[in-house]
């Protein structure tokens, strides 16, 4: 065993001969930027090869396509295989294995219960277009897809990948075939029976096709939850059946569809855990389970407790490459912890990164995944202990540089403290505990205003200013940082007026709507929106009509007395009764007082984040990292 805090995910496992070197794993997921031509990008290699210096043991490559059309890699002639053997020699520089996914997109729109829920939005003033009907295969197309599936995976094995898996999960083919409500056909391929027919016949021709020395897996649901459809007994029957039979060497789960699958900020942590528990009952085949698991110590209970034998951290990889390694060593301090948010991963699939570790997606750029040490040495004042101005400090620190943050509150973590008290946000305070925790290697001055006089007293070499921004007043208005403080006070019914489409506005309707105020949410966009992923809006919504919230798109607040909303298509207007208090979010305006007042001073001078721009958390890290590889 090694002698990590965390012995059983850091020990070695195997299937059909195939050794990990240890227990953590990165599912198949996928980002717009990882394909080249339909192929895989060097990017995307270089992405694998910064987890695999990481400390991961296993990466699956996802969203791989055997037949042309689906816009992720496509897997459809021989020019795949010397990128396959890229990516596998990425992986294999570092120890770690590499496994292929293929996975067909399936045929769309899906009957049955939608993926998401409405969102409020205006009605339409116009003529729209239908979306077309769904394209139903012909069982020779299912036979072609068969034998599509099996030459893809010859040549992913020809590229010399460590293991095939065939991707049986979410809405996508495979999983359209075994959910009843979306295969109503009625050959030998309907139902789930029928469906069961057409994923076993794939397994065994891409078996026949990599031959018995390559592991074989399916990723599979525990449940199909809000689709419904199949229960999770039938899926363990399933997978009973699979092993039986010997068609597959590894099994891998999660909970079911859309935000079930991804499990954004307000849902548990390790929330299908007891159903790969009870899936661990029927089957004797390694089972491995992706379903927000963020900590070492999670996934370590998780393997202790018997549930599984390998524990995908995917997300909790792309916050933070080195996550293993870092945990295998018990530096807990130095993980950037994934706050589920979506935004940036999930949220903005074709430019996929994260909200918080600007060196994903930039693993190839160079002086990105390895610093660049300074030539020369400064003293590098910082003013602001935001994300920008923290990621900022530490990068500058990281490559030999003296510096100083001074920050004028009393925390370190800027307007991501606000955004945390929220309660279905509260994992966004992570963002905040990392860089409080990294704030030991710095010198940080809390509760300290920086002036000019006092900012050139320490003979900086270079400023950064990261003040960050304030605002903006709608006339006889509360802000939503002034909501969140309690300056709501005793008010029963408050209005939310939104006119920026950000995160803010969801904010404060939570943190209210939380407290048992009635909440009337208006907004003068044509639909309610944040800052992000559909499935963490979808989330914020179910809960908010559960408390009773009332929306109203595509609304203007034009007169506060009597509260009078004017529709911004139509200009109808409405007259709301009983609004005790107005929280108003309009946009904001930066803090660059400070930036202008240094102009002249002949200082190296640099201005980042919501100083520069009041725009999202990514964009602040961003701004800091690059800075700070700057000076």
């Amino acid at each position: 065993m090694s002698q990590s805090p965390f012995p059983r995910l850091f020990s070695p496992w195997s299937v059909r001969g195939v050794t990990m070197k240890n227990r953590v794993v990165i599912s198949g997921h996928f980002a717009g930027w990882w394909v080249d031509g339909g192929l895989p990008s060097a990017a995307f290699e270089a992405y694998i090869e910064e987890r695999a210096k990481g400390g991961v043991g296993l990466f699956v490559i996802g969203a791989t396509s055997p037949m042309p059309g689906s816009g992720w890699m496509q897997n459809v002639s021989e020019e795949i295989i010397p990128r396959y053997a890229a990516l596998a020699a990425a992986g294999h520089r570092h120890g770690m294995k590499v496994f292929a996914q293929l996975c067909h997109p399936g045929f769309h729109p899906l009957p049955g219960v939608p993926i998401f829920g409405p969102i409020p939005s205006t009605p339409p003033t116009g003529p729209r277009g239908k979306s077309a009907p769904k394209k139903v295969p012909t069982i020779t197309e299912l036979q072609e897809l068969i034998a599509a599936h099996a030459a893809a995976a010859r040549r992913a094995a020809a590229g010399g990948v460590d293991g095939l898996e065939l991707h049986a999960h979410e809405s996508f083919l495979h999983s359209q075939m075994l959910n009843p409500h979306w295969n109503t056909r009625t050959d030998e391929y309907g139902g789930f029976v029928g469906g069961e027919r057409f994923l076993r016949e794939t397994l065994v021709a891409m078996r026949q096709a990599i031959g018995e020395d390559l592991p074989l897996g399916v990723r599979v649901k525990l449940d199909d939850m809000e689709q419904r459809g199949n229960t999770p007994e039938v899926y363990r029957g399933l997978v009973h059946r699979l092993e039986a039979d010997g068609l597959v060497d590894y099994v891998i789960t999660t909970g079911g569809d859309a935000r079930f699958h991804h499990g954004p900020t307000p849902r548990p942590e390790g929330e299908w855990l007891p159903l790969a528990a009870e899936l661990r009952k029927v089957t004797k085949l390694p089972l491995l389970h992706a379903g927000r698991i963020v900590t070492a110590q999670q996934a370590e209970d998780a393997l202790a407790a018997g549930w599984l034998d390998a524990v995908c951290m995917t997300k909790a990889h792309i916050c933070d490459p080195h996550h293993a390694k870092k945990a295998q060593e018990g530096r807990l301090d130095d993980i950037r912890y994934c706050t589920r948010c979506l935004q940036s991963c999930h949220g903005a699939m074709d430019r996929m990164t994260c909200v918080y570790n600007p060196l994903t997606s930039r693993e190839a750029i160079p002086g990105w995944s390895e610093l660049v040490p300074a030539e020369k040495r400064k003293r590098v004042v910082v003013v602001g202990a935001g994300p920008a101005g923290m990621e900022a400090a530490l990068t500058a620190h990281d490559r030999g540089h003296e510096v100083i943050v001074l920050e004028r509150s009393g925390q370190i973590g800027g307007q991501v403290l606000l955004a945390a008290a929220s309660p279905l946000r509260k994992p966004w305070a992570r963002i905040a505990e990392y860089y409080q925790r990294q704030a030991k290697k710095l010198d940080v001055r809390l509760g300290t205003s920086a002036t000019p006089e006092s900012i050139l007293a320490l003979q900086p070499d270079c400023v950064i200013v990261a003040t960050g921004s304030r605002p903006v007043r709608f006339p006889e208005t509360l802000t939503v940082h002034e909501a969140l403080q309690g300056a709501v006070g005793s008010a029963k019914r408050v209005l939310i007026f939104d006119r920026e489409g950000s995160n803010r506005a969801l904010t404060a309707c939570d943190a209210l709507s939380a407290q048992g105020k009635e909440v009337v949410f208006v907004t003068a966009l044509p639909a309610l929106r944040g800052t992000g992923d559909t499935m963490l809006l979808d989330e914020f919504l179910q809960h908010f009509r559960q408390r009773g919230v009332t929306f109203h798109p595509g609304y203007e607040l034009v007169e506060q007395c009597p509260i009078t909303l004017r529709h911004v298509d139509t200009a109808e207007e409405l007259v709301l009764d009983g609004i005790e208090a107005i929280v108003a979010t309009i946009g904001s305006t930066p803090e660059s007082s400070l930036t202008h007042a240094l102009r002249e001073s002949g200082v190296e001078l640099y201005t980042i984040g919501d100083a520069n721009l009041p725009q999202t958390v990514e964009a602040a890290t961003y701004q800091g990292a690059r800075i700070g590889r700057r000076v």
